[in-house]
């Protein structure tokens, strides 16, 4: 509901009134009646003032009806409809007591000419209770016959909606309900509506509602406000619900927008919303946390406007789990375009990192979702404050890495001394060489990730996960998205993993330009890095020499031991199978299971098998579940083989014997 102060029809007035009339208006509003008059259109297509039964022109100066408490307006439009109603409220009582008793107008100056309500009959409704209680305190007062007097022009214009609303809204043992056309009586300004979209819930304090009309159906519009977050401060935000027309009469419940005030469950959702709403303002800033569920992620594509200009990333909902950072501030700085917009002067400035004390009242329409990166699928998105849970670090993982002791103790030794910065050393050139840089080689899955996990674990630190997927291997792509990456680290204080970064090492030749650059642009950044970052590569054999300079620790991972393989069934096999005494699993049958020449990543992915297959056939995890899953790496493996068997044998031009015949696994 749109509400002025202060002017109403002078901004039609095309001149000036002069001082005598200027001063009959500010002492006017004393008597007790309402003055009705009509702006429509004449044939001239001029706005003219209508007073009953009389036309009169904008700059007629006596057609305000200084001495009426109440002048009412009634607006059509050039097709002869009405298009709105303006209450101007004149009477100093009333503008006394709507300063009293309607929090808007709590600072009002009551010294000013008049208040002015869109549709105002309804603002007299919305706070019939509180004038009324408001009047029986005044007693036997002029003030009182005013407010009277509002209170029985509501009622009789209202008489009709009044009716539906205490049949069908105020009914004591019913289901509160209302039919569309009356549906503004329950959603009143400065209360508060509920919404729930999937299990994600939300409270907006409701601002305005105004009905609109399409060519095929009306709707009501309601605007509210809540409060959000831009990285740096809080601030009020606008947030709209559209509710379409339906026929009958609808229970409140199952509106879209159900006003707070009416449902069943409002103090446990009051109770929910204010602890949700200290939980978002306690994320300010950067934090390490957990994430399962449904977010809003950012598209991998920027849409475009028609004149090529960036506009947007569009949002889209996908499942996100594992390990996230909540940083608003690199998260609009990514998306600019999703910013929230803050009404002007409402914001909520913070002091020293921390927010300034909110009321449950803010709390209760907090925003809920907040901007942060999913550290697993490497995407900025909108999370669910209600599904952000704090990181259970796993302080064991890097004891049960199989790799040797000397080797670990050298790692967690320099991580350590890096960390707490136990040794101040600098480069000759300053911010060069202050980083930590490990190299793990081996063949595929022997650990070398695990490694990274594992210290980023033992650090309580994230980890942050690179390929060359993620950068590209072109110099030009490698210098702006690796550098955006470890940039990215540094603020997070996150351990950075550039997975399989051959490309990225090979050595450098005379006669290939791009890949000389590439690794250039590779050494570049490496040389100015701070953080700590793990590089892990399947060979070595074409390194460039220029790294060894630029490598603290390296470490080669030989291929898994039979003791390693028993080692790593049984870890896994039990993870797998928490709470079950696994009997069966005896050193005959780990010793049969680890003859098998598997990687960790293969065990890992078999345990994990069998166990859904167990949980598929509502059993306990046997060692046939095992067998199954072995099966499938076999079959694989032997398609695998025969693939490979037979391009060699076209590639050689071999057309001895039968030609092989390929297998293909879909």
């Amino acid at each position: 509901m749109d509400s002025m102060i202060d002017g109403g029809f002078d901004a039609l007035w095309p001149f000036p009134n002069d001082t005598a009339d200027q001063e009959t208006l500010d002492k006017g509003g004393l008597k007790c009646e309402l003055k009705t008059f009509e702006a429509r259109y004449n044939s001239k297509g001029e706005k003219v003032l209508l007073s009953v039964g009389s036309k009169k022109k904008f700059n007629a100066p006596d057609h305000v009806a200084p001495d009426s408490a109440l002048v009412l307006t009634k607006f059509y439009n050039k097709e002869k409809e009405l298009d709105y109603t303006e209450l101007e409220i004149r009477s100093p009582h009333l503008k006394k007591a709507f300063k009293e008793v309607v929090p808007e107008y709590k600072d009002l100056n009551v010294q000013i000419k008049s208040i002015i309500l869109r549709d105002g009959v309804r603002y007299l409704f919305y706070y019939r209770t509180e004038l009324q209680e408001y009047g029986r305190k005044l007693g036997g007062h002029t003030a009182t016959e005013h407010l009277m007097f509002a209170l029985d022009y509501m009622y009789g214009t209202l008489e009709s909606e009044l009716r539906t609303f205490y049949n069908f809204v105020e009914v004591p043992f019913s289901v509160p309900s209302i039919d569309f056309v009356n549906l503004w009586m329950v959603f009143r300004p400065g209360d508060y509506y509920y919404t729930k979209v999937g299990e994600v819930e939300r409270v907006t304090k409701i601002r305005s509602i105004s009905q609109s009309q399409s060519l095929f159906r009306s709707r009501w519009l309601m605007s509210g406000e809540a409060i959000s977050y831009d990285g740096r401060d809080f601030g009020y935000v606008v947030h709209s619900v559209t509710i379409r027309s339906y026929d009958g009469y609808k229970p409140l419940v199952d509106l879209i927008a159900k006003p707070l005030n009416y449902h069943p469950d409002k103090k446990s959702i009051i109770e929910r919303m204010v602890q949700r709403g200290k939980k978002y303002t306690s994320l300010h800033g950067i934090h390490h946390r957990e994430y399962d569920g449904i977010a809003e992620a950012l598209g991998a594509d920027r849409r475009v406007t028609y004149e090529g200009e960036e506009d947007e990333f569009p949002l889209q909902a996908m499942t996100i789990g594992g390990r996230i950072m909540i940083d608003g501030k690199s998260f609009f700085e990514a998306a600019p375009s999703h910013e929230p917009d803050f009404l002007s002067l409402r914001m909520i400035e913070t002091e020293d990192g921390k927010h300034l004390a909110l009321k449950d009242e803010d709390y209760l329409i907090c925003n809920q979702f907040i901007p942060g990166f999913s550290l697993v699928e490497k995407r900025w998105c909108f999370f669910c404050v209600d599904l952000v849970k704090d990181v259970e670090y796993n302080m064991t993982a890097f004891e049960s890495l199989m790799l040797d002791r000397l080797y670990k103790q050298t790692i967690l030794s320099l991580v350590k001394v890096h960390t707490g910065l136990g040794v101040p050393f600098d480069d000759v050139i300053k911010g060069k060489g202050k980083g930590l840089i490990f190299l793990l080689h081996g063949i595929p899955g022997v650990g070398k990730s695990l490694t990274a996990e594992s210290v980023a674990e033992f650090c309580n630190r994230p980890l942050y996960t690179v390929s060359a997927g993620d950068i590209g291997t072109s110099p030009s792509s490698v210098e702006l998205d690796l550098g955006k990456a470890l940039r990215l680290a540094e603020k997070w204080n996150a351990i950075i993993l550039i997975d399989e970064a051959d490309v990225f090492l090979e050595q450098r030749t005379t006669n290939d330009l791009v890949r000389n650059g590439l690794v250039s642009v590779f050494l570049r950044i490496l040389e100015y890095y701070q953080g700590i970052m793990f590089l892990t590569t399947n060979r070595i054999g074409s390194f460039d020499d220029a790294f060894k300079s630029r490598i603290h620790l390296a470490v080669m991972y030989p291929a898994l031991s039979l003791t390693s393989r028993k080692n790593l069934w049984d870890m896994f096999l039990r993870k797998a199978s928490p709470g079950s005494s696994l009997e069966w699993l005896n050193p005959k049958s780990l010793e049969r299971i680890a003859n098998e020449d598997l990687n960790g990543r293969q065990i890992k992915n078999i345990a994990r098998t069998a166990a859904t297959l167990a949980a598929g056939e509502g059993s306990a995890l046997r060692f046939a579940h095992i067998e199954t899953a072995l099966k499938a790496i076999r079959a694989f493996d032997s398609n695998f083989a025969a693939d490979v068997r037979e391009d060699q044998a076209e590639s050689a031009g071999c057309t001895c014997g039968n030609p092989l015949k390929r297998r293909r696994i879909d």
